[in-house]
């Protein structure tokens, strides 16, 4: 085999190479591939939320209350007989209530990373406005997220945020036919029925 001449500008350039990375070491997280989705870790990156949420909530509540007083007294007097008296009292009540509620909510909304906290999970904020026919529907999320709950395609499930705060509001003209008039809210603050 004959031995190829090494060229200086391949001695040049590999010392460039190696100051480079002593001068700006590259981080293990920052290094990204053509085959995968870099996954959110700093401030301004984004991760998708896939938002699959549904609750459920029942309560009943029965109450029987019952009382009653009863007092009788005779008197009699040589050679009379009275009649005997008394008083009687007696109450009850019963009730009974109860309330269900069901809900869900399923949607895909990209988030903002906002802070990094010092145990490395990320505080997340993010909303979405979609408008259709003059009528606007909001989805606003935030929480704090772990690194290690980021899918391989920089995705999390709402089931995965601590301290999640998923707010879903409407606005428009199904919104307002759905409100109760201004006449029948003012009754009920007032509550005369």
């Amino acid at each position: 085999m004959k031995n190829l001449p090494i060229s200086p500008y391949f001695i040049m350039i590999g010392t460039l190479i190696i100051l480079l990375n002593w001068i700006f070491p590259v981080q293990a997280e920052k290094i990204t591939s053509l085959f995968t989705t870099p996954k959110a870790c700093r401030v301004g990156d984004t991760v998708t939320i896939i938002i699959s949420e549904f609750s459920t909530a029942s309560q009943t509540a029965k109450t029987d209350f019952g009382k009653g007083d009863k007092l009788s007294t005779k008197f009699t007097l040589p050679q009379t007989e009275l009649p005997e008296t008394g008083w009687e009292y007696s109450s009850s009540y019963d009730g009974s209530g109860s309330t269900q509620h069901r809900g869900s909510l399923s949607a895909k909304i990209t988030a903002e990373v906002v802070e990094v906290l010092p145990n490395g999970n990320l505080r997340i904020k993010g909303k979405r406005e979609i408008e259709v026919n003059q009528e606007k529907q909001i989805i606003y999320i935030e929480g704090i997220v772990r690194p290690d709950d980021i899918g391989r395609n920089n995705t999390v499930y709402s089931m995965n945020i601590a301290q999640a705060k998923i707010k879903y509001e409407g606005m428009g003209a199904i919104n307002e036919a759905q409100r109760p008039g201004i006449l029948s809210r003012l009754f009920h603050w007032l509550r005369i029925f």
